[in-house]
């Protein structure tokens, strides 16, 4: 059994490597690097106390936030970092987008009911929802899939737009920041549903699996 490294000095040449192009590409020059080694002590400490970057954690009943039910008696579990606990009844995308909150916070499209993914409905429960995936962007699905944490598995439409409708209800607040999520749901001609929030409001549309997008993220979830 191989030990971890529990030093920097420790890690694999190639590690490192890697590492290094990784900063280049993140715009870190020679100039950078030699600054940042030759800071004071607090001034470094502030650099490795942002990272890693943490995702705010929400918990949502959805099932009482749009208006499909009461909410819960019992207490919901609590969210783990960077992940949304969402509760959920048996909807479809095209329940959500009739529903009041769909009609005020959702495109009123119809291009996607002609395909199964529309009408199929969700198993009710509480989910654990990562949305978007850290470090999931510039990857195609079976990159992406590689990310996926025990259990998991990539969100389908219904779920994704769910959190990402009670989100924006709750605080008006865009979870994906201007940029995409894939969906589970696999479409004719290698398409694959994404949602983003357009205008103030959640969109369904479609990309290719093989593009690799700086703002294509993946959506991951799993029963809790």
């Amino acid at each position: 059994m191989k030990t971890a490294a529990t030093s920097l000095t420790g890690l694999p040449q190639k590690k490192i490597t890697t590492g290094l192009k990784r900063l280049q590409e993140a715009g870190i020059t020679p100039e950078r690097w030699l600054a940042m080694l030759d800071a004071d002590a607090a001034s470094m400490q502030r650099l490795a106390d942002v990272w890693p970057v943490r995702l705010p954690s929400f918990t949502y009943d959805a099932i009482a936030i749009l208006g499909f039910g009461e909410a819960s008696t019992e207490p919901l579990p609590e969210p783990a970092p960077d992940e949304i606990i969402i509760r959920v009844g048996d909807w479809s995308l095209q329940d959500l987008r009739d529903c009041e909150v769909g009609k005020e916070l959702m495109h009123q499209q119809d291009w996607y009911d002609k395909y199964d993914c529309a009408s199929a409905k969700l198993t009710a429960g509480i989910y654990r929802v990562r949305l978007p995936v850290p470090d999931s962007n510039r990857k195609n699905l079976t990159e992406q899939k590689d990310l996926l944490l025990p259990g998991e598995e990539v969100a389908p439409v219904a779920l994704c737009a769910s959190t990402l409708l009670v989100h924006l209800k709750e605080t008006r607040n865009d979870l994906l920041k201007n940029d995409w999520c894939r969906c589970e749901e696999a479409l004719p001609d290698g398409l694959y549903v994404v949602l983003d929030i357009h205008e103030g409001r959640v969109y369904v549309y479609c990309f290719l699996d093989g593009n690799r997008r700086g703002n294509l993220w993946l959506s991951a979830a799993r029963k809790s």
